[in-house]
């Protein structure tokens, strides 16, 4: 469950198409001098959309192998179909960083979720290095994520031009390769550079988290807290855990016809990017 700590888990009372809105900020408000009238903000949204999509499948158990399992192994079928679905979550969420080659899906500005397009152009996210991760590198990620403009319009002439999102990032996502590397620099008291070792200052100042589905070993990604600037959103339907059901009585068509009874699992999925700006990747040449 890697993904939960970096996501927004919410649920839905249909399966109808979702929008994610993302409301603009006011900005900065203008000076009103005494007398004068006041003049019309410009505010706007963007909206991302997600479908649902339902996953599952079904274990065939017969009546001999009921009968046969001496051992209770059939116990752990209910607890692995379960897992599966957790594990489709995390592929799905993992997916966002690896799609496309490296940067991700394409937003409603009509530009690649990671690209290193200026803000002030359409579709621009500045969100995209290739500098294999280090304390400088993480740094430069850091700043760019904290220096972000907050949305105000999808308009010409207001593209980056909102105040800075000024957060930092919490969570550093990393391939299994990279865990030690950034478990030392997040989480380690000393730094060790050459024949000097140092107070390590990051100590603290964020969460290395592994992605087990990550296979290039030398990618990297900063998340933002998404209690504070959510960016990655799960929608589930019936629950963020899969349905389970045993069609098992005499009467099932199944059992009547076969002897077969079925252990299926359902599980309805949106899985989406509401905002580019609390995300940032590092994809290394």
């Amino acid at each position: 469950d890697w993904w939960k700590p970096i996501t927004v888990q919410e649920h839905f009372g249909s399966l109808h198409d979702v929008t994610g809105t993302l409301i603009g900020t006011v900005g900065t408000l203008p000076e009103v001098a005494e007398g004068a009238e006041y003049t019309e903000l410009e505010i706007g949204d963007s909206p991302e959309t997600a479908s649902f999509t339902k996953y599952g499948g079904y274990i065939p158990l017969t009546l001999e192998l009921i009968d046969r399992d001496e051992t209770r192994k059939l116990k752990a079928y209910a607890r692995e179909l379960g897992s599966a679905g957790l594990r489709k979550i995390s592929a799905l969420v993992s997916e966002i960083f690896t799609a496309n080659a490296g940067v991700g899906p394409t937003m409603a500005d009509t530009g690649a979720l990671f690209n290193a397009t200026a803000v002030t152009t359409a579709g621009g996210h500045a969100n995209l290095l290739t500098t294999a991760l280090a304390i400088t590198a993480w740094d430069a990620a850091c700043q760019a994520v904290y220096n972000q403009p907050m949305l105000i319009k999808n308009a010409a002439g207001l593209y980056g031009t909102g105040p800075k999102m000024a957060i930092n990032p919490k969570y550093c996502l990393v391939p299994r390769a990279l865990q030690n590397t950034a478990w030392q620099m997040l989480k380690g008291e000393f730094v060790r550079e050459a024949t000097y070792v140092y107070d390590n200052v990051l100590k603290g100042s964020a969460v290395p988290v592994t992605v087990p589905e990550w296979t290039d070993a030398t990618d990297w990604a900063a998340v933002c807290d998404p209690v504070i600037a959510p960016a990655i959103y799960v929608g589930e339907r019936f629950g963020i855990m899969p349905e389970i059901y045993v069609a098992g009585d005499e009467l099932s068509p199944a059992v009547f016809m076969n002897d077969e009874h079925r252990l299926k699992v359902r599980h309805f999925l949106a899985v989406w990017v509401n905002d580019f700006r609390p995300l940032h990747k590092s994809n290394v040449a």
